[in-house]
């Protein structure tokens, strides 16, 4: 073989060995900005994402039986209403759905609407026992084709507390349940007492000495013998909260409440889980 070819077969080796470990430092390089892109985004939504979620379920777990706010969670509703932006798995997104949905039905259901039915319902009940009716008179209306009709026309303490306002005093109510902070006497030869809430004894006499237009409320005289005030009997002998821990409503948004807790419990633990493995992964200190 001649000069020139060995020159020319040394070209192509040296070329080839080249082009081989050009291939392997690029493939290298590739490899490795590929394994760095790998760890950032992990890294990345495990602080956007997993982390702040966390924290937002974690705080959620043990909040009060009778709290009368909503409960919020914005990044939980962020995730579940536009999925699309995230990319979970699967069983994560289904977890993150079924919380939100649980949280929803719970901020529906209002306490203090139930409580104020309830206070109404007892008010009626216990103004009928004490003066025999709620109705003050009837007005016969017609029309022009000589129909007929008549309307009842209810005393006007029972209107106040059908469309008055009372939602300050009810919530310190349901906030205060089993802290009696009065009482009523039963019996003052025997000295006895009974405890009560001064917010229930409120409410009452605020809607039965209601003033309007400078004139004060005129109660019609009793049909039953009672020794305390109609407001102190009403709420004495009408428990208001054994009668509102029994309403479904109320009954349900306990359930919703241990629910939530539950799957709040859940799901802090299988983030932990997720940030672990990143962790391990990707942001593992050597000592």
């Amino acid at each position: 073989m001649g000069i020139v070819e060995w020159q020319t077969v040394l070209t192509d080796v040296v070329s080839g060995v080249g082009v081989l470990l050009i291939g392997a430092v690029g493939g290298g390089f590739v490899g490795y900005f590929r394994a760095k892109k790998k760890s950032s985004l992990a890294i990345e939504r495990k602080n956007l994402i997993y982390q702040p979620l966390l924290d937002e379920l974690d705080s959620k777990i043990n909040f009060k039986l009778y709290t009368l706010k909503n409960i919020e969670t914005p990044i939980l509703m962020d995730i579940v209403k536009n999925d699309y932006k995230y990319g979970l798995r699967a069983e994560l997104e289904k977890k993150c759905s079924r919380l939100y949905s649980l949280i929803e039905q719970y901020n529906k259901i209002s306490l203090v609407t139930i409580a104020h039915s309830k206070i109404e319902e007892i008010f009626i009940n216990g103004y009928e026992e004490i003066f025999g009716s709620i109705v003050d008179g009837i007005s016969i209306h017609t029309d022009r084709e000589g129909n007929e009709w008549e309307i009842e026309h209810l005393v006007l303490p029972v209107e106040l507390i059908q469309r008055s306002q009372f939602d300050k005093n009810i919530g310190n109510l349901i906030c205060n349940e089993g802290m009696y902070d009065s009482e009523v006497c039963l019996d003052e030869h025997n000295n006895v007492f009974v405890s009560t809430y001064k917010e229930l004894i409120d409410l009452y006499s605020s809607v039965l000495y209601a003033t309007i237009n400078g004139k004060r409320n005129q109660l019609p005289p009793l049909k039953k013998e009672i020794d305390m005030s109609p407001a102190e009997y009403i709420a004495v002998e009408f428990d208001f909260f054994e009668i509102f821990n029994k309403d479904p409503q109320k009954l349900k948004k306990d359930e919703l409440r241990k629910e939530i807790k539950l799957e709040s419990q859940k799901m802090v633990e299988h983030l932990k889980e997720i940030i672990r493995k990143i962790i391990d992964v990707y942001e593992h200190e050597e000592i």
